[in-house]
């Protein structure tokens, strides 16, 4: 029994990792640079598992009935199994909205880059975008002083829904996060978004945009906006981040 079940965990533990590569999934937890790494733990526990299947067979049938090597208590198979048991039973998904209220986050004034801590509120923002993709604009907005510079500049990407108590009804937070390692270091940027509709869109929705850039201000900062002319609501993409 003792055998079975340890290579069991193996196992399941190697079908659970090829599963979330197959599926996209583990690109909600990592950076996609690790997905070789991966691809080699899943193959990893399936060939440990095997191998000790039969070291351990082989091993019973050379020593005697008393000899005896220790067995997997309950309590040591239960803090093993716990994270297979959480990783098969809650669904997969990628950061959203509600992740951001206890993070900074990287506000783009021009010709700067700030960190600030989230507001009274407890919620925060950010901005930046395109496609271009939401960072690619929040670098593109560092590099100049002038926020005119973009005006009429035409812009399409892709983020979920983010708005606290300083959106105006008209206006919304497109947001991503970008990942450097993996989720634990996660960081929320995103673009300010213009749009009658905008008290519709519920947090959290992703949404395709296309729009172009005016001057606005937001939070006392004077920053390119973007105007949106067209709005979609779609499903989160395959890569939810944006890689550092």
């Amino acid at each position: 029994m003792d055998r079975f079940l340890k290579t069991s965990i193996l196992l399941l533990l190697g079908a659970f990792l090829f599963m979330r590569v197959m599926d996209g999934t583990v690109l909600y937890y990592i950076n996609q640079r690790f997905v070789l790494l991966t691809w080699l733990a899943a193959g990893g526990f399936l060939l440990v598992a095997a191998s000790y299947y039969l070291v351990s067979g082989q091993h019973a049938h050379a020593h005697s009935h008393d000899h005896d090597h220790g067995v997997l208590t309950w309590a040591g198979l239960l803090i093993v199994a716990l994270p297979l048991l959480l990783g098969w039973l809650v669904p997969p998904r990628p950061l959203g909205a509600a992740a951001i209220g206890n993070r900074e986050i990287n506000v783009g004034s021009m010709g700067s880059l700030a960190s600030v801590a989230p507001p009274q509120s407890g919620s925060v923002l950010g901005l930046s975008a395109g496609e271009k993709n939401i960072l690619d604009w929040l670098n593109d907005f560092q590099r100049q002083s002038d926020p005119a510079v973009f005006s009429g500049q035409e812009a399409h990407l892709i983020g979920f829904v983010y708005r606290d108590g300083r959106f105006a009804d008209d206006t919304f937070m497109v947001a991503r996060f970008t990942v450097s390692c993996c989720v634990a270091d996660a960081a929320p940027i995103g673009l300010i978004v213009q749009w009658p509709d905008a008290a519709g869109l519920p947090a959290d929705q992703w949404v395709d945009v296309t729009g172009h850039f005016e001057v606005g201000t937001f939070n006392g900062q004077e920053i390119p906006i973007l105007v949106a002319d067209e709005i979609t609501l779609t499903e989160p993409p395959a890569q939810p981040y944006l890689y550092l």
